[in-house]
């Protein structure tokens, strides 16, 4: 993605919020606006990025609010203020949010974090840009060693349809082999099979798949087992 050249500060105080002036001593460009303000703008011209203070109503376990999917409508958007234990960095990565600044980051944490998004990218913790990647690279394999991809989800078994259902309520593959009592392997194996027979390449294309409308199978891989 290209820089960004302006940055706009989702709060609700008057005063001068403390990410626009550490934003504004590294020469960013900063406004700062109301969320209900910017909700009922058309959307946002390209180079803006989006500053939203983290509410665990915004993504959890049931999935994006509305407001937060209007948001990234208008424009491209990073929590800031999060609490660690409250968000889960995989699902905001698989869900479009470009980056978490957390409430207990230190100063120059915080300004690497400011400098990193506004030339363009992600930034979020190693481990979390791993996991993404090994799998991403898995898909890879699979594909060189030309095995064939299934689109019939029936052929799902019920342990897959249940990996599915922890990968969409946002559970890592550690949280997944704990979940279920497996190994984090053998949950890297069922990932694969997974892929092949959604014809997902990575998470986030698994989650798109889930959620097309009309899919007999959904109820089935959404309810509990």
């Amino acid at each position: 993605m290209d820089k960004f050249v302006k940055l706009i500060v989702l709060t609700e105080q008057e005063t001068v919020h403390n990410i626009s002036l550490l934003a504004q001593s590294v020469g960013i460009k900063v406004q700062q606006q109301s969320r209900s303000d910017v909700l009922q703008m058309p959307q946002l011209k390209g180079g803006t990025l989006l500053a939203c203070p983290y509410h665990g109503i915004d993504l959890n376990k049931k999935g994006m609010s509305v407001e937060l999917q209007c948001l990234l409508q208008k424009a491209p958007l990073f929590f800031f203020q999060a609490e660690r234990a409250l968000l889960n960095p995989t699902q905001a990565l698989v869900n479009g949010i470009r980056g978490a600044i957390y409430r207990d980051e230190q100063l120059d944490r915080v300004l690497t974090a400011l400098k990193t998004m506004m030339d363009g990218q992600l930034y979020y913790a190693r481990p979390v840009m791993s996991e993404l990647l090994d799998e991403l690279l898995l898909q890879k394999l699979n594909t060189n060693a030309g095995q064939r991809h299934v689109t019939d989800s029936s052929l799902l078994t019920r342990q897959e349809k249940r990996i599915i259902q922890l990968v969409a309520e946002g559970s890592r593959n550690k949280e997944i082999a704990d979940n279920l009592n497996i190994s984090a392997h053998t949950v890297k194996a069922h990932m694969s099979s997974i892929f092949r027979k959604t014809q997902a390449r990575n998470r986030v294309e698994l989650l798109r798949w889930l959620q097309q409308p009309g899919r007999n199978d959904h109820p089935s891989l959404v309810r509990p087992a």
